[in-house]
């Protein structure tokens, strides 16, 4: 299951810094009961301030740390998630930025204790509005600071909510092929219904998942994005998708070959890359076919067959939909039993241990008391 979907809302710099401020000024304190206020009542300014403080630092620290735990543990991740988040994002631009979030979490807390300090040696009620201004331009500055990370977040957020509710523990099928060779077709034909289907955008590409009843168990089967023929480093974003998913996810391979006359690769150049997936994943078990033979000319079959071997012809539509249910129930049938990717787990040495002194309890004095 995907541990993108539900990341929460995650503020602009300017969002959290209007959010934390505008809350700061509705605390009031009520004026002394002797009567009016003065401005020079040193009394009520340090009441007013170590209440508002009593609010702004906790609530800082507490929606940055909401924000940094939004996220799931990178090293706890399953090698699948973590080169997919290396593919849309950058893992390392990933980890740097909430290490930034939790930096500034820090940052807040050293000036959390400072402020208190000051506040409770205060002797004026200029003092105490100076240390209030200072503190303030601070909290305002280490927010102001984030504008960059929390943008990033946001992208991140945007993009990892888009990672497949893939099942790592259920058999699956991935289907390959170059684009437009009937993959989509197959897993919506024959998989076991509508609402189990779920299509998951990737800018101009999709990568779908649809699920397939066996007795007592759900077979996942895997669309991946169209491969073309060229080396694995060529390949932009869209195709990395579909490797990882072959690399990670299939227990077999569906390979469709397009000989129509319409098709986006040559014969040639979906050769090459059967043999680079053939190759590449030469442990996963391989099935292929030669999809479209209702709109192939039958006397082209001998020359194909001749390039390609003489693989089993089908069709991805509607009218040969039974006969797609025999192949995929074959396949399911012979599946191996479905591998389980053991990852070592760093070892961690480096615990963070509060202090006491770390934790600041906002509460010096009677706020009605008097000087």
């Amino acid at each position: 299951m995907s541990q993108f979907k539900n990341i929460p809302y995650i503020p602009t710099a300017e969002k959290l810094a209007d959010m934390i401020f505008s809350k700061l000024k509705k605390i009031q304190v009520e004026p002394p009961k002797r009567g009016k206020k003065k401005r020079s009542d040193y009394s009520f300014y340090r009441t007013l301030y170590f209440r508002q403080f009593r609010f702004l630092f906790p609530e800082l620290k507490s929606e940055l740390e909401r924000i940094a735990d939004s996220f799931p543990v990178i090293d706890e991740l399953h090698p699948f998630h973590k080169e997919l988040i290396d593919v849309l994002f950058g893992i390392e631009k990933l980890r740097t930025n909430l290490s930034r979030i939790k930096h500034t979490k820090k940052a807040i807390e050293s000036i959390e204790v400072e402020v208190s300090r000051k506040l409770g040696r205060s002797q004026t009620a200029e003092e105490a509005k100076r240390i209030r201004q200072e503190a303030l331009g601070r909290v305002g500055s280490a927010i102001r600071k984030l504008e960059k990370p929390l943008a990033e977040l946001i992208s991140a957020k945007i993009q990892l909510s888009k990672v497949p509710d893939f099942n790592l523990e259920q058999k699956t099928i991935a289907f390959a092929g170059g684009p437009n060779a009937g993959k989509s077709s197959f897993v919506k034909l024959v998989s076991s219904g509508k609402p189990e289907i779920a299509s998951y955008p990737f800018t101009t590409k999709e990568l779908i998942c649809g699920h397939r009843q066996n007795r007592f168990e759900s077979v996942q089967l895997v669309d991946t994005p169209g491969l073309l023929d060229r080396s694995l480093q060529e390949r932009n974003q869209i195709e990395m998708k579909s490797i990882l998913a072959l690399k990670y996810l299939a227990d077999a391979i569906v390979f469709l070959y397009d000989p129509s006359k319409n098709a986006t690769l040559t014969l040639v150049e979906q050769q090459n890359l059967f043999r680079e997936i053939n190759k590449t994943f030469s442990e996963t078990p391989m099935y292929v076919f030669i999809n479209k033979k209702d709109i192939i000319p039958k006397e082209q079959l001998p020359a194909i067959f001749k390039q390609l071997g003489e693989h089993r012809l089908i069709a991805t539509t509607e009218e040969y939909k039974n006969e797609l249910e025999e192949v995929i129930q074959m396949i399911i049938d012979n599946l191996p039993q479905k591998k389980f990717f053991m990852e070592e787990k760093e070892e961690k040495k480096h615990v963070e241990k509060r202090k006491k002194t770390d934790k600041i309890e906002w509460i010096f004095f009677d706020e009605d008391s008097s000087d």
